[in-house]
């Protein structure tokens, strides 16, 4: 009973050993390299077991490659840019590796040597991309001057991707040391102290310039918009004024057709010097006039008889007839 329980001990303890020494399991976020008699062994000559359990040989050195995002900033940078105006600058990047076989081989696996290289190369590119841009493209109230993010682009593309110079010269990339930049910002972006103040001014100076520009645009247009509303007017004024002679030629016309017709026409004469003797009655007896007359009285006949000519006092045809002037000159009948 001793050797059985002793002989499953030992292979319990075999087992465990064959298990840490044989076997090792890769995490999600890493790529895992095999050093085998200083020769590499990547994934594809890796045997899997499942999921994320793989064999491998006791002597078999693991090395573990984090392909996470790393983070990198760099320190307050002053730079100058187009017109030597300068500016302070602070980048950040976001790299990661992609090839843990040309990383290990160039940096060792060390992720510190690969951050190293990375800032020693955004070093030259930032102030190389800076300096080919103004000030105002960089700040800027109209958002749509602004070229940080073309710049921030170009930079990780350069880190990144090889350069071929004019003189055929080749300068690599990071990612032919098996590393990317997959982003690149400027996390502050200001002045110098010693310098903020200029600076300012002289935007303050741009933008007055600009306020000044826009409000003479302004005006004018304004002067454009009164010219054309005043000519508009005296158009209409002159067109309405046109149609009033127009209208006050056709009116007199039309008067002097009905003066014409009350010279003509007997029966409107008659009517006429009757109305004008009632008025003048109306206008002779006043307030507190008395009067003690016979009833055949000349200046009573129109009180008291019509006109001679009974039709005179008929409906008229047209009832403005009744209020026709009579002619220049006509007096009240006796």
């Amino acid at each position: 009973m001793r050797r059985v329980t002793l002989g499953i001990f030992s292979a319990v303890v075999l087992l465990v050993l064959l298990v840490v020494l044989c076997t090792f399991v890769r995490r999600p976020y890493e790529r895992v390299l095999l050093n085998r008699f200083g020769s590499l062994i990547d994934e594809k000559g890796q045997t899997r077991i499942c999921y994320n359990w793989y064999l491998k040989l006791p002597t078999d050195n693991v090395i573990r490659i984090d392909t996470r995002l790393h983070l990198y900033t760099s320190p307050l940078q002053e730079l100058t840019t187009a017109k030597t105006e300068p500016i302070s600058i602070r980048t950040f990047a976001a790299w990661r590796i992609i090839d843990p076989t040309k990383f290990y081989y160039t940096f060792g696996g060390s992720d510190e040597r690969a951050q190293s290289m990375m800032e020693t190369i955004l070093v030259g590119l930032v102030p190389k991309k800076i300096s080919a841009h103004q000030l105002d493209e960089l700040f800027n109230a109209d958002t749509s001057k602004i070229h940080t993010d073309e710049i921030e682009k170009e930079v990780a593309h350069d880190a990144t991707e090889e350069f071929v110079a004019p003189d055929g010269k080749v300068t690599p990339g990071l990612r032919s040391m098996g590393i990317e930049v997959v982003e690149v910002g400027f996390s502050r972006m200001a002045f110098p102290p010693a310098n903020a103040e200029k600076v300012y001014e002289r935007m303050v100076a741009e933008l007055g310039k600009q306020a000044t520009d826009y409000q003479a645009q302004g005006l004018a247009a304004a002067n454009t918009i009164r010219a054309e509303g005043m000519q508009a007017a005296a158009k209409e004024r002159a067109d309405a004024q046109a149609e009033a002679q127009r209208i006050r030629g056709e009116g007199d016309a039309e008067a002097l057709k009905i003066l014409a017709g009350v010279q003509t026409d007997e029966r409107t004469r008659e009517f006429y010097q009757y109305w004008k003797s009632l008025d003048f009655l109306k206008t002779s007896l006043t307030k507190n006039t008395i009067l003690v007359l016979p009833s055949n009285a000349e200046i009573l006949q129109n009180l008291f008889q019509p006109p001679k000519n009974e039709r005179s006092i008929l409906p008229l045809t047209n009832p403005a007839d009744a209020f026709k002037a009579a002619p220049a000159g006509a007096q009240p009948a006796k």
